[in-house]
């Protein structure tokens, strides 16, 4: 019973700080009362998604309209990587995840881009919307992920014939 009291008090203070964060980055501090109202629970699978929100959120600030076409930032330092097989573990982690929602037609892990760059087509804009909201602000290698989306076009400049790819990739 004693495990089960601090794991509820662990929650309920992982809880209450999620719901203090948001309500200072609303600026706004509500009524107040002599009386504290107890936190609203905060469901333990939505507690991940708020954190990401306040931290990173869903992608903003890109440049470019949601398409078919992202870059993930910030997955790799080129610089520290030792296993020999890093890109490849890289490669199969992110098709999997995005193998989720629908899944990827191209990938490209730039080995030597000091931002950590991989860029990726999926099969539709529907699907790299999922993924771009699902990875932004995700932490992956101590390191927090950067999701945005690029034009078609700008995407097809940078890996000429990915516009004809229709085949899903495995990992």
């Amino acid at each position: 019973k004693q495990w089960y009291q601090r794991r509820v008090a662990i929650t309920a203070g992982a809880n209450a700080r999620v719901q203090l964060m948001a309500k200072l980055a609303s600026g706004n501090p509500g009524p107040r009362s002599k009386k504290a109202a107890a936190p609203e629970p905060v469901n333990e699978t939505d507690l991940g998604q708020k954190v990401r929100e306040m931290f990173g959120g869903a992608a903003t600030g890109n440049q470019h309209p949601p398409s078919e076409c992202f870059v993930l930032r910030n997955m790799f330092d080129p610089h520290t990587e030792t296993d020999p097989y890093w890109s490849e573990e890289i490669r199969s982690d992110v098709i999997g995840e995005c193998g989720s929602f629908g899944g990827v037609v191209h990938i490209h892990i730039d080995k030597r881009d000091p931002n950590g760059c991989v860029y990726l087509k999926a099969t539709s804009t529907t699907v790299a919307t999922a993924c771009v909201n699902s990875l932004q602000g995700r932490w992956f290698s101590g390191k927090m992920i950067k999701a945005s989306y690029m034009s078609n076009s700008e995407y097809g400049r940078k890996f000429e014939g990915t516009e004809y790819l229709r085949e899903v990739l495995d990992r």
